[in-house]
């Protein structure tokens, strides 16, 4: 389009334009005016397309709009959408459809069988599911014809698509036309099936001749002109099932045509070339009359900013745990649902996230008006999602559920906002539910807007059975109620290491022991105070259990008898073992984590599938348990970056010397290299897999057992050798997950935990060090109210005092 030429051509021929106002139709043209016409010219923008859906143009196009003096969009959803895009540097937005042609325009009589569409035969405009669609009823309408005006190079695939359906005699490419006005006179019904669209001038054409329409919805043009049922048909956005559905209707229903077609008629007057002309002219003077005798910088510098709205305060979430916030939603959305109609039922979110609240299309406006007036928590939020070009929107849930009544689209979400001030919200993520309008199929079958795990289609009327989702009793179907084979359904238990660093006797009984010892033991690695030193992290670590990981059946915290002072030892979900009950008595006392970490699978009554955690990993969002297992029960292994490095390097720290000691089991064992330290995030395991690790190498983890510190000849059985040896057995696999480690010795350490608060992690550890850039005080109270900010729900075990 544009060409080194043309830029020599602009440069010469804009700055010596003389007139009032220069308007400007693409993005590009727009960012070349701005900085090449006279000063005192009025500089008008008008958009053609959905502008939300542009890629190359969208970057001039919010760079250089609020340098005009007016943006023209074609609907009211896409000025907004340009409003919110630019906040206080927008310019002047106005609203201008697309005029229709001048002329005179034939009225159609709705008689002659055809259906038709036209436009440039390209990918965009998805002709090929109009074709599918057609196909589906093309049996129940006998005689008709389904006509697509326009050239292009998806021309061929829709020839092949006509012949595999049967349909090579009903389908019809006439090409390019210079009288579509003719030839909508010709139609019975219109058809849109674009994935996107500006204002459809194929739609204000249709309308012109009295021709209703039945159109895909799409963010912006078809919704803005189409009224449901009124002047035309919509239908959520890539439904074949309810494109078909639609024109069966109105091909079918005579009365019906005629009566949209009335309506579709009155409609096209309000875009007379004439009526809109003036409006022009009157945003032309006024740009003109607004910019006075100033310069086009000095005018937008004068001018007001626009005002934005303020941010509403956060709601208050008090108290409010993430499967809380999901069971009010999801119960609110059932009682709506149970209001509106008799016709559906949830999908269990199983291994996923969301559960869906699913009923017919034809119950969406009455759902959306009851949804609207509904008496929620002001923390739930209403989502309308992006796909395929469609901006995100969301908004307080009676505004935005009464704006979604105008278009069709198959799902929204119900769900907490997922910000609450500057930072993430603890309620951000896994707390919504899916609210899903399936259109019905010309077979009576309910058709989903999009893909999920059961079926595309579902017979309308399916028997259905009652459940309880997410704590609420609910109805689903027979199919949907039992578990997946992607669902883990065993138990998880969590298993805790944790030591009081501040307790006189112990760190006694640690002095003494390491009066006894030489070597390695004695190095700052092994023995020294930051391994032991308690910042309450421990509280955090099982709260953030509570918050984003219920599911978890026992915690089975392991310590030397100590207990934290805010723990109720009587809470039925938690279990404090002491040392003694899983060490044997030549092993203790004992100050090494490798060393209790080989007795962690003999803990009473633990489930075979647990996770360890060291009281410094925390959990960052709701996790399910298939983070951690397969549904097989084989356990996950995260690895680092960081590689275990060679042999031959004495000042290895006593971790990397543990892993090099399970390498060499391993290599000897199975012939194997290891060759990656494993990620410090929390260990999943399985008890009987350990069982067999003690058993392959007793000489190993017995001499680990007795070893009161960190030594030489340790192995790490829960934080590598086990995992390694289950990946070489087949009962582990690699996983993945977004995990961030904060080493607390860093000068940014604020910064760090400030980012932190996005929520953007699925597990994140806070590694302690002997030496630190921070003051105790500062690190303890920089701590404190990140831990709150972060976790800010207490778990029924901590006690209130």
């Amino acid at each position: 389009q544009f060409s080194a030429l043309t830029d020599l051509a602009m440069a010469e021929e804009l700055p010596r334009l003389d007139v009032d106002v220069l308007v400007t139709v693409t993005p590009a043209l727009l960012a070349a005016a701005t900085q090449l016409v006279p000063d005192a010219t009025v500089l008008v923008h008008q958009e053609h397309r959905s502008s939300s859906d542009r890629t190359s143009g969208l970057e001039p196009l919010l760079a250089f709009a609020p340098r005009a003096d007016v943006v023209a969009m074609l609907t009211p959803t896409t000025a907004d959408w340009l409003r919110e895009q630019l906040g206080e540097v927008a310019p002047e937005v106005a609203v201008m459809p697309n005029p229709l042609p001048l002329g005179f325009t034939p009225r159609s009589r709705l008689d002659n069988p055809v259906i038709m569409s036209a436009g440039r035969l390209v990918v965009e405009k998805q002709f090929t599911r109009l074709v599918e669609a057609f196909a589906e009823i093309a049996d129940q309408l006998p005689g008709w014809r389904l006509r697509i005006y326009g050239d292009g190079p998806q021309r061929s695939e829709i020839r092949r698509q006509s012949r595999k359906f049967g349909l090579y005699d009903r389908v019809e490419l006439p090409g390019s036309t210079t009288d579509m006005a003719g030839e909508w006179a010709k139609a019975a019904v219109g058809a849109l099936s674009s994935r996107t669209e500006g204002f459809p001038l194929v739609v204000q054409e249709a309308m012109a001749a009295g021709v209703p329409v039945v159109s895909l919805d799409s963010p912006s043009g078809p919704r803005e002109i189409i009224q449901h049922d009124v002047n035309g048909l919509l239908v959520a956005p890539a439904s074949v099932a309810g494109l078909a559905s639609a024109l069966l209707r109105v091909a079918s229903d005579a009365e019906l045509r005629h009566r949209l077609g009335a309506g579709a008629l009155h409609t096209s007057r309000q875009y007379d070339a004439g009526a809109l002309a003036e409006q022009w002219i009157a945003i032309f003077a006024d740009a003109r009359a607004r910019r006075g005798t100033l310069g086009r910088v000095a005018a937008r510098i004068a001018a007001p900013r626009r005002r934005v709205a303020a941010e509403t305060p956060p709601a208050d979430i008090t108290g409010v745990t993430p499967a809380a916030a999901r069971r009010v939603a999801l119960t609110a959305a059932v009682d709506i649902v149970r209001a509106v109609t008799d016709e559906w039922f949830v999908i269990p979110p199983h291994e996923s996230t969301d559960p869906a609240v699913v009923m017919p299309m034809d119950v969406r406006d009455a759902f959306l008006a009851r949804l609207a007036e509904a008496d929620l928590p002001p923390y739930l939020s209403l989502r309308d999602p992006d796909n395929s070009g469609w901006p995100e929107r969301r908004g307080v849930v009676a505004e935005l559920a009464t704006d979604l009544r105008r278009g069709r689209r198959g799902r929204v979400y119900l769900e907490p906002w997922p910000e609450h001030g500057e930072h993430g919200s603890v309620l951000g993520q896994g707390c919504g539910v899916s609210v899903q309008f399936w259109e019905t199929s010309p077979q009576g079958e309910l058709a989903s807007p999009g893909p999920n795990r059961y079926a595309r289609r579902i017979p309308r009327g399916t028997a259905t059975v009652d459940a309880e989702v997410e704590g609420v009793r609910v109805r689903t179907l027979p199919l949907m109620a039992g578990p997946t084979v992607n669902e883990c359904t065993f138990p998880v238990d969590v298993v805790y290491t944790w030591v009081d660093g501040e307790d006189p006797a112990w760190n006694a009984a640690r002095e003494e022991r390491l009066a006894q010892l030489t070597g390695t033991a004695l190095t700052r690695e092994a023995s020294g105070r930051a391994r032991f030193m308690s910042r309450d992290e421990l509280r955090y670590s099982m709260r953030s259990l509570h918050l984003f990981a219920p599911w978890v059946r026992h915690i089975h915290l392991v310590t030397a008898g100590q207990v934290p002072g805010w723990l109720d030892t009587s809470h039925p979900q938690v279990t404090v073992v002491d040392h003694r009950d899983i060490l044997p008595a030549d092993a203790l006392p004992t100050f090494n984590s490798h060393a209790i970490e080989t007795a962690l699978h003999r803990v009473p009554d633990l489930a075979e599938h647990f996770v360890y955690f060291n009281d410094d990993m925390l959990l960052g969002r709701p996790l399910r348990p298939e983070a951690f297992f397969s549904s097989a029960g084989l356990f996950a292994t995260f690895f680092s970056d960081n590689p275990i490095g060679l042999d031959d390097m004495p000042d290895a720290p006593p971790f990397v010397r543990a892993a090099r000691n399970n390498r060499d089991l391993l290599h000897e064992a199975f012939g194997v290299v290891t060759t990656s330290n494993l990620a410090h995030a929390p260990y999943p395991h399985r008890r009987s897999v350990l069982h067999e690790v003690e058993r392959r190498f007793p000489e190993a983890v017995a001499r680990t057992t007795r070893s009161p510190f960190r030594s030489d000849t340790d192995v790490s059985m829960l934080s590598s050798l086990g995992q390694h040896y289950g990946l070489v057995s087949g009962t582990s696999y690699i996983g993945e997950a977004a995990l961030e480690f904060v080493n607390l010795s860093n000068s940014d350490v604020n910064r760090q935990l400030r980012q932190l608060l996005q929520r953007q992690q699925d597990f994140l550890c806070l590694g302690d060090h002997h030496d630190h850039a921070l003051s105790q005080a500062t690190l303890e109270r920089i701590l404190a109210d990140w831990f709150e900010a972060y976790f800010p729900v207490a778990a029924p075990w901590e006690l209130t005092s």
